[in-house]
């Protein structure tokens, strides 16, 4: 059932790419000039635009040695955060003046993109050898590529990315033991209570990304999964027992962890409108106890908050014990070259070196990364809280089955169907903000409205929901893709 990419694909580099030079920008925001324009001098304009915000230090120096090495090529990198980075690439492609290179935007899926004229295979500017630095399952049928062709990479390699931080000195202050935080969700309810109180309003039990739904939304279906939902992860369509598992008792028991977070005043008022970087930057100023997010915070906290006392663990897990892992799938699609492109060689190229050793091996180092190149974790993550994160990840993560790389197919029943609102983020955000208030019922309305659409979608596509069920999945297990 496997159809991961064929790493024997004979491709070779293009000429027009060995003609640009051989394999690091300057940040600048993207100007209203044609992708990939060239100058009367013959220099190459490359625009490039993502939401990377924890790696953006050193891919400003990537970008200037880039440009050294090859000044025959401008870079223009900007970026955005995910939200801004929707509205900012929707408007733009919608204009014809999509960047060269720009980063598939969350709960957007690849088949959509391309079947929209956003991106252009990227495939024959590929070198084989490049092809096979990516460690085995990074370039996925229906979640890199379509068809045999690559048009977008991934850009890291994928682990859990919901784990929780907590403020050590906090802990400390308020009579918590920092090298026991909370195992259970009603521990985790408690301490956040607590720090809330002790507090008084000088900090919170927990921050939130909650002006951004797509972070609530991985949050819950990871609490879900651990209760036993069979949630899988942000944006991936699972059925159980030919249903959605949206209004399972697993998932209504984990949206009322927020419930009660809200009810006991515990959540930082300011959570409803703070993005993912704001979230982190004053969680680090002392403001919360706890924070849910990535391995990614580790590198920011490092260079803006070097005596932030912090520390990682685990998502908490019911107090009967755990029914299932913190889900996540494997290596998403990330960067792609705009269709509209007009240098696709040197898009490739800038591709080639930023997906290189020397590149890959310092993002590593710097902690909050884990590359998806063959050899470069093992011999680059040397950051102990990185390491003490990656470990929690494998431990607690599972690998849950992901139907667009298992059944291809399914890709078309996903171009088909169009997003119930509000969705499961959104119905966080509602429950933090005091507007949802009988939980069950918004979790039956969504689950209803979702398998209505998921139907029709399924049936105008002529895909059956079978390919979106994996009855042999354990939630406890790493999902075997072998199968």
């Amino acid at each position: 059932m496997k159809k991961l990419l064929s790493l024997g694909l004979a491709v070779a580099m293009a000429a027009g790419l060995a003609a640009c030079g051989t394999s690091d920008g300057s940040s600048s925001a993207a100007t209203g000039e044609n992708s990939s324009s060239g100058s009367s001098d013959g220099t190459i304009t490359l625009r490039i635009m993502d939401s990377s915000d924890s790696t953006q230090e050193r891919r400003k120096v990537f970008n200037e040695e880039f440009m050294e090495r090859h000044p025959d090529i401008k870079v223009e990198y900007t970026m955005l955060s995910g939200d801004q980075l929707t509205q900012t690439l929707t408007t733009a492609i919608k204009n014809g003046d999509a960047p060269d290179l720009f980063c598939l935007p969350g709960g957007v899926k690849l088949s959509t993109a391309v079947s929209e004229g956003w991106y252009q295979p990227m495939t024959s500017y590929l070198s084989q050898e490049f092809i096979d630095s990516f460690t085995p399952g990074s370039l996925n049928e229906g979640v890199t590529t379509l068809d045999g062709e690559i048009y977008v990479l991934p850009e890291s390699a994928n682990i859990v990315n919901s784990l929780v931080y907590y403020n050590r000195d906090i802990f400390e202050e308020c009579g918590l033991d920092p090298d026991n935080p909370p195992q259970t969700w009603s521990e985790f309810i408690a301490a956040c209570k607590t720090i809330t109180e002790k507090g008084n309003g000088k900090y919170y039990g927990i921050i939130e990304s909650g002006g951004a739904a797509q972070r609530l939304e991985i949050e819950l279906r990871s609490f879900a999964n651990i209760a036993g939902a069979k949630c899988n992860y942000y944006g991936v369509m699972s059925v159980v027992d030919g249903k959605n598992p949206f209004a399972s008792d697993a998932m209504k028991s984990a949206l009322d962890i927020y419930a009660q977070l809200a009810a006991d005043g515990s959540i930082h008022p300011d959570s409803i409108n703070l993005d993912a970087p704001s979230a982190r930057a004053m969680f680090a100023q002392g403001q919360a106890g706890f924070l849910i997010q990535g391995s990614w915070c580790i590198p920011t906290w490092r260079a803006e908050n070097p005596d932030f006392n912090f520390d990682v663990m685990a998502l908490p897990v019911p107090d009967d014990g755990a029914k299932g892992g913190n889900p996540y799938t494997g290596a998403q699609p990330w960067m792609g070259i705009s269709a509209t492109c007009e240098h696709p060689e040197a898009a490739a190229l800038y591709l080639t070196e930023l997906y290189g050793t020397d590149y890959q091996s310092k993002i590593v180092s710097d902690g909050g990364f884990v590359s998806c190149i063959e050899g470069v974790n093992e011999s680059a993550m040397t950051d102990p809280m990185m390491l003490k994160y990656y470990n929690l990840a494998m431990e607690t993560g599972k690998l849950s089955p992901d139907p667009l790389a298992l059944n291809p197919e399914t890709a078309e029943v996903y171009s088909k169907v169009t997003e119930v609102t509000p969705n499961l983020g959104q119905i966080v955000q509602g429950v933090m903000a005091g507007s949802i208030t009988d939980t069950a019922e918004a979790l039956d309305s969504f689950s209803a409205n979702t398998q209505t659409e998921w139907d029709r979608a399924m049936s105008e596509a002529g895909v059956d929901a079978s390919k979106f069920e994996f009855p042999d999945w354990d939630p406890m297990v790493d999902y075997d893709y072998s199968k």
